[in-house]
């Protein structure tokens, strides 16, 4: 280098501050992306939306609003782990995309989420076509406004019109009939990660006595809760083995024919039928007695989110819950909306599942989040072996 060694070296002070200036700026650009980005983290979606989300959603919100989104998939205990350790301004996730059962053990853990419902009517002016019974509470939590429904989910009696000419009408039919389908019941086993087998038994419970609408210390010294139980262990005799340890077990024992009729979500089923990942004559009827929202699909917001963090993520929620989208969801996946655009879907949609009203004018929502807790863990030392 050419110079009087003054020069020389404030060229070097110079070279240096511009080499520090380079990585400064990345860091800064970065920061101002992941502020308007929103990472979405799922843990409700089966296979069938997860490819929703990758080939519909995610596209539509990127095309529609210019936001970019990152999506994966997690679970309900991983999650509320991890967001125990959450900085302020520096969550891992900004949009929570969650089942029923994560949603309200997030809260009742004292969870800091943001308040969606009313609160955020302005931002979010799709949250007024949300059923308003819905949003009050969960699993019998109260929920404060802090989740906004994105799917409603609808169980029913699904089963291969090959062998079963007559369905079951009720759970006491189903009961009485055990024999004319022995080893041939399905069942998810109820301490899954899949809550298929807690919403089967809390229906069967339901079904035969037991009021969930009672504290938990109550119903467990009633006489219905040990006459339901009874019952149901004697039903399980009849059930297919071994009890499947999860959805995509139970579908390949269907498509096996081992299993020929089960209680389970009828939008998964229809989906996965038309998938040709179930016999082609599969098809979904009501009981008397069914669990409706026990796998809806809710959309939360974490508290530690920056501002820009928030309004992205309030941006992507109202799309979500758009005509457009919800209308999509319901015709393509045979999902309930969380609005009310159902009311205004076409005559094509309820060619293989009933209206929404109707669907849900046989449907219980599951209450007792303690009882339910119960299911999961101790439901499989009522199945006999």
């Amino acid at each position: 280098m050419v110079g009087s060694p003054r020069l020389v070296s404030r060229r070097r002070v110079m070279a240096g501050t511009a080499g520090c200036l380079v990585p400064a700026a990345l860091a800064t650009r970065a920061a101002r992306a992941a502020e308007t980005s929103v990472i979405v983290v799922d843990t409700v979606s089966g296979p069938n939306f997860q490819a929703f989300w990758k080939t519909y959603l995610i596209p539509k919100i990127q095309k529609d609003l210019g936001i970019p989104v990152r999506y994966t998939v997690g679970s309900g205990p991983t999650l509320q782990l991890q967001m125990k350790s959450w900085r302020q301004d520096g969550p891992e996730f900004t949009l929570l995309f969650v089942k029923g059962l994560d949603l309200s053990n997030m809260i009742q853990s004292g969870a800091e989420l943001e308040p969606l419902y009313p609160a955020l009517a302005a931002q979010i002016p799709n949250e007024s076509a949300e059923p308003k019974e819905f949003l009050a509470s969960n699993n019998g939590v109260t929920l404060d406004g802090k989740g906004l429904i994105f799917w409603r989910a609808q169980f029913d009696l699904i089963y291969n019109s090959q062998f079963v000419k007559t369905p079951p009408k009720t759970w006491k039919e189903f009961y009485d009939r055990r024999k004319e389908f022995e080893g041939h019941i399905g069942l998810i086993r109820p301490d899954a990660g899949s809550g298929g087998g807690r919403a089967f038994i809390y229906s069967f419970l339901t079904a035969f006595g037991v009021d969930f609408s009672q504290p938990f210390a109550t119903i467990e010294k009633s006489a219905a809760w040990q006459d339901a139980w009874n019952k149901f262990r004697d039903f399980s005799k009849y059930l297919a083995q071994p009890v499947a340890s999860s959805p995509p077990v139970m579908f390949h024992q269907f498509q096996t024919e081992e299993v020929w009729l089960s209680v389970y979500a009828q939008d998964y089923t229809l989906w996965s039928t038309a998938q040709g990942q179930l016999p082609p004559t599969m098809k979904a009827a009501p009981l008397d007695v069914n669990i409706i929202g026990t796998s809806n699909a809710w959309l939360a917001v974490p508290k530690v989110d920056s501002a820009a963090q928030k309004a992205a993520a309030y941006q992507v929620i109202n799309l979500l819950l758009s005509p457009e989208v919800q209308l999509e969801m319901l015709e393509t996946m045979y999902q309930y909306p969380g609005t009310d655009a159902w009311k205004n879907a076409p005559a094509s949609a309820w060619q293989k599942i009933p209206p929404v009203d109707q669907a849900e004018s046989h449907g219980i929502r599951i209450s007792n989040l303690q009882a339910v807790t119960f299911i999961q863990q101790h439901g499989m030392d009522y199945v006999a072996q």
